[in-house]
């Protein structure tokens, strides 16, 4: 069975929103200044174990007018392997979970009909390797009472951010995770591997 690993920034008050260099988050690009060799490799590590990616549609429609204009040859600030990663990013198939976007839909993206539980774990039936969402904090969020998140990686940010949304909702029943490995990078960022206990 393949499983659901979800891989997110987060502040170290819990906020989610706006770590990159786009948006209208006041505290947007927050963790850019982290950046370092050890984060890019935890970064590009999580997408090249997969070969699905899962999102949501707010971070789906984030993506799609970037990633897609990338060149695999383009070089990205502070990412050495950017080539791999964008070629990687551009190739997998994507799978988004909307009740507002109708299909079909670009960059190799369908879209999950049905019941998003439902669809989710019929995802998982299907063989292949990890399914990676990035973001889609709101997606996460819904898939957890149905116990259907098997790893979390956190990149937990040595900083405080005060406000913004943060990942894990005000009314999500009781998740006890138990810690699977963690590392922490040369710029304080610290990186955590967790599963749920079952």
């Amino acid at each position: 069975m393949r499983r659901i690993v979800v891989e997110q920034f987060v502040s170290l008050d819990g906020v989610a929103e706006g770590p990159g260099r786009f948006g209208e988050f006041e505290h947007r690009g927050w963790t850019v200044p982290y950046w370092g060799d050890d984060v890019e490799k935890w970064h590009t590590d999580q997408l090249l174990a997969s070969d699905a990616l899962l999102l949501g549609r707010v971070t789906y429609e984030e993506f799609i007018v970037i990633w897609p204009r990338r060149k695999p040859d383009e070089p990205r600030r502070g990412l050495r392997a950017g080539d791999v990663f964008t070629a990687r990013m551009n190739s997998l198939p994507k799978f988004v979970a909307s009740t507002t976007l109708a299909g079909p839909l670009e960059w190799n993206s369908t879209l999950l009909a049905g019941e998003l539980a439902e669809a989710v774990a019929e995802l998982k039936e299907r063989p292949g390797a990890d399914i990676l969402v990035y973001g889609s904090s709101e997606l996460v969020n819904a898939l957890m009472p149905f116990d259907l998140v098997d790893e979390y990686r956190l990149m937990i940010y040595p900083v405080v951010l005060g406000r913004g949304k943060r990942f894990f909702r005000d009314d999500n029943a009781r998740t006890t995770l138990a810690l699977k490995g963690s590392q922490t990078s040369s710029t304080g960022v610290t990186m955590l591997v967790l599963e749920p206990r079952r």
